[in-house]
C-alpha cells in the first residue's frame, strides 16, 4: 500500500485543493470528513469512529456509501484521528496524510501533531501542512507563505538551504523559537533529533 488518505473532522478544508486521486490509494473517512468525501464521490474504504458529530441521516449515508464501517463507543481511550492512524500504519504505507484535524480545540490539534511522530504522516489543510522528519536529508516544497521548524527533541547540525534564511550547523533546541515564520522551500539536513516542520498562511 503505497498511501493512506484520512478525512478527518472539522471538513474545514478544500477538497479540490487538498485531495489529488491516486490509484493504489485506500482512505479513511472520519465522521464529517466521511461525509464531506463520500459527497464529492470520493471512494471511502473504511468510515470510523463513535459518529457522534453526526445526524440520523449522514449516519445512514456513510453506512450505505462506505465499503466498511468501523463503530467506536464514545467513551474510549483513543482520538477517531488516533484510530485512524492506527488503521493506516496496519498497511505498512509509504505516506499517510490526514486532511483536516486543524480546528477550535487546541488539544485536539496538539494531540494531532503529536500523531505526527507514528509514521510518515503529512497534516494537511488548506491553508497549513505539517511533518515531523528523523535526522537525514529531506526536501520540502509546500505552497504557503511560511514555514517554521521545531525541535521536539534536541536537533544537532541543522542546515536549512534555499529557504529565506538559511543555516548551517545550528543547535536547535526544544523551545528555541529561532526558526519560526521563515519563507519559501529547499533541503532540511540535521544528524540527530526529531524536527517538526509547519508550513502556513497567515489568518485567513
Amino acid at each position: 500500500m503505497s498511501v493512506v488518505k484520512i478525512f478527518a473532522s472539522p471538513p474545514d478544508y478544500t477538497l479540490e485543493h487538498v485531495y489529488r486521486h491516486e490509484a493504489d490509494e485506500f482512505n479513511i473517512g472520519l465522521e464529517q470528513g466521511a461525509v464531506k468525501a463520500l459527497r464529492a464521490g470520493i471512494r471511502i474504504d473504511l468510515a470510523l469512529g463513535d459518529f457522534d458529530s453526526v445526524d440520523a441521516a449522514e449516519r445512514q449515508f456513510i453506512e450505505a456509501h462506505a465499503l466498511q464501517v468501523q463503530t467506536h463507543p464514545a467513551d474510549k481511550d483513543a482520538t477517531d484521528t488516533e484510530l485512524a492512524v492506527n488503521e493506516a500504519l496496519q498497511h505498512d504505507p509509504q505516506r499517510i496524510l490526514i486532511f483536516g484535524g486543524v480546528g477550535s480545540r487546541l488539544d485536539h490539534v496538539f494531540a494531532n501533531l503529536t500523531l505526527l511522530r507514528r509514521g510518515p504522516i503529512t497534516l494537511i489543510t488548506d491553508h497549513q501542512r505539517a511533518i515531523v522528519l528523523e535526522p537525514g536529508t529531506h526536501t520540502f516544497h509546500h505552497p504557503h507563505a511560511y514555514v517554521s521548524f521545531f525541535a521536539i527533541e534536541p536537533i544537532k547540525n541543522l542546515q536549512l538551504e534555499g529557504f529565506r534564511y538559511g543555516l548551517d550547523g545550528y543547535q536547535l533546541l526544544p523551545g528555541d523559537l529561532l526558526c519560526v515564520s521563515n519563507e519559501g522551500s529547499g533541503t532540511i539536513r540535521f544528524e540527530t533529533g526529531v524536527l517538526l516542520v509547519i508550513a502556513a498562511d497567515d489568518d485567513q
